[in-house]
């Protein structure tokens, strides 16, 4: 019985949906407004017109009829019925706006510009007028996004500028006027107005950096904004904001030097406690400017002995000059060996057991590979990994230091067993993966292509861009040279030169290239190995033969992948090594022509603007 109450319920109350249902779609389909509406969609023009006409005698159908109604007219043009009706509902509704721009809409459509621009000409005075009086902004806000709506663009940035004007605030619809000028494609006033919204409020100004990273995508984009911030920062000196953003521009251009230049005047400035300046240093860090990042932890430490990051400087200064020195030619013995002493010092006053075992690594590679010490190094590291047990990383890299030290003093089976230890004890995680590409260098190193391109392959796919591409470069080295020699005697030959390099056999390194570049001088080695031959001759200090074959390079191999990276460097080489600025700069300038993409483009620009003296007026 009670199963049959509730079939019975059940079904009432459906049949009270449906019926509920049924009257809400004959009232939608029974809407007038709906019924003209949908004659529009459907394109029955004429009977949307009749219809549409009819509703328009009630001005309480206005509002929910004029889009669909204004855009008919103008679609089927019937510009004389369009321009009654709308003077027909601005003269019962003056307060509107809407509906005065639609008329400067039908004007501009029909082609009568100078009506239109009077009528929105008045529109725009009579909002801002009433703005200025009740000091209120929202409905000159309102105006500009109707104009902008109406692909009034400049009407709407003259609505922001009048409204703004008006009611006496210059950083008022800063950012309204920047997202129009941006997407009107008009960099330099966005940039100025994104300045503006930062002006007196900095809790802005990380929501400026974002946008700025975002819409500033071309290296004069942001040539463009330090410009601009270096005149409002003229006008405004005493506004610390201006410096900031310029810090970060230099920062965006990769131009270290003059980011720290910069953050040491705006440390100095507002009396910080050195944060600023020591995030340019490990950004500089990280992106290989070591001479700018040991001239910011020198600042560090000597400006703030009692600063928590003094120790964390002092290592970084250490790490930052190791280098500066390697990559000094040729390479200063006597320079290593002081800082070799210097790292000692630091471990002797350290707390730090992580920042104690990574200067031991430091010690030890010095000592094997830039001074030859091959025993000392040994020693050095495995005192040190007996002291540390456990998973710890840097036993880890210590463990890989050691192997790489094994293979420098010819004994590749340690190396072996060791990078194998690694990669199993972190599979599947960075280190592992550099352990695996440290595994597949030695088996390229040996000639065994088949077994290095399996273990590149998965290191392809690794999580570290660092890792993938350093296993796609070397996966594409040995592809591009064994694909047209099924005996892999040249590739053989090439892979035992490199293996001599990493064992500091540089003259016999040279004498094998030289040797190679007879043999197959029709082979598509000949780029790889004239750039190596230019890296290792300038690492002897031998800076014209390295030019020499550089400009080989330059001159007949430009199209080869090693094309930038050669033009590069023979930059570098002139200005690094013989201080040949005009050369120099004349390169870097080519470089940025000849190859527009290339991955050295911003460094290229920066070290040209550096030698034409761009930053030497700066504090």
């Amino acid at each position: 019985m009670s199963v049959l109450k509730l079939s019975i319920k059940s079904c009432l109350t459906i049949l009270a949906c449906t019926i509920i249902s049924s009257n809400y779609a004959d009232a939608q389909t029974n809407d007038p407004v709906q019924i003209a509406k949908e004659y529009y969609n459907q394109g029955e023009f004429d009977k949307a017109k009749a219809e549409f006409k009819k509703l328009a005698r009630n001005r309480r159908n206005i509002p929910r009829i004029h889009d669909t109604y204004f855009k008919l007219l103008l679609t089927i043009e019937e510009f004389g019925e369009a321009e009654k009706y709308l003077k027909g509902i601005i003269k019962d509704n003056a307060s509107n706006f809407i509906y005065e721009v639609d008329l400067g809409v039908l004007y501009r459509t029909k082609n009568e510009d100078e009506k239109a621009n009077a009528l929105l000409e008045e529109v725009i005075k009579k909002v801002t007028d009433r703005a200025s009086v009740g000091k209120k902004s929202n409905e000159t806000r309102f105006l500009a996004q109707v104009f902008f709506e109406r692909n009034f663009r400049e009407k709407a940035l003259d609505t922001y500028i009048k409204g703004r004007n008006a009611l006496g605030q210059e950083d008022l619809f800063a950012l309204d006027l920047a997202n129009v000028y941006r997407l009107m494609n008009k960099k330099q006033p966005m940039i100025s107005e994104y300045l503006n919204f930062s002006k007196n409020q900095p809790q802005n100004l990380n929501y400026v950096k974002n946008s700025l990273q975002r819409y500033l995508q071309e290296p004069e984009d942001l040539d463009t904004l330090e410009m601009t911030l270096y005149e409002v920062i003229q006008k405004e000196a005493g506004n610390s904001t201006y410096n900031n953003l310029l810090v970060w521009t230099h920062l965006q251009q990769k131009n270290f030097s003059a980011a720290l230049r910069q953050a040491r005047a705006l440390d100095r400035r507002l009396a910080n406690n050195g944060d600023n300046i020591m995030n340019v240093g490990m950004i500089s860090f990280r992106n290989s400017d070591y001479k700018t990042s040991k001239k910011a932890f020198g600042y560090i430490i000597e400006e703030f002995p009692e600063s928590p990051s003094r120790r964390l400087a002092s290592r970084y200064v250490l790490l930052s000059e190791e280098e500066v020195l390697k990559n000094s030619y040729p390479i200063d013995s006597a320079a290593i060996r002081d800082l070799i002493t210097r790292y000692e010092v630091f471990i002797s006053e350290s707390r730090d057991v992580f920042s104690v075992m990574e200067s031991q690594r430091r010690i030890a590679l010095l000592q094997a590979f830039q001074l030859n010490e091959i025993e000392e190094a040994i020693e050095t590291l495995t005192t040190m990994l007996e002291q540390q047990v456990g998973r710890h990383n840097v036993v880890a890299e210590a463990k890989m230091d050691l192997a790489d030290i094994y293979l420098l003093n010819k004994e590749p089976w340690e190396s072996i067993l060791l990078y194998g230890q690694v990669e199993r004890m972190f599979k599947d995680e960075p280190l592992g993966y550099t352990a695996k590409l440290k595994s597949a260098k030695l088996s390229y190193f040996k000639g065994d292509f088949e077994l290095a391109q399996s273990n590149l392959d998965i290191l392809k796919l690794a999580t570290s861009r660092e890792i993938a591409n350093d296993a796609l470069d070397l996966s594409i080295l040995i592809k591009n040279n064994t694909v047209f020699d099924s005996t892999d005697v040249v590739m053989q030959e090439y892979a035992n030169i490199e293996l001599l390099l990493f064992q500091n056999q540089k003259t016999a390194a040279l004498r094998a290239m030289d040797s190679m570049l007879v043999k197959y001088s029709y082979h598509s080695i000949v780029d790889e190995l004239l750039y190596l031959q230019a890296q290792t001759e300038r690492e002897l200090g031998n800076f014209e033969n390295a030019l020499k074959s550089l400009n080989k390079i330059n001159e007949a191999h430009y199209f080869e992948i090693l094309g930038d990276d050669a033009l590069f460097l023979t930059g570098v080489i002139h200005e690094d090594d013989l201080g040949d600025s005009e050369s120099a700069m004349k390169i870097y300038s080519d470089l940025l022509t000849k190859f527009p993409g290339s991955i050295y483009v911003a460094e290229a620009r920066t070290r040209f603007r550096e030698l034409r003296g761009d930053f030497s007026n700066e504090n």
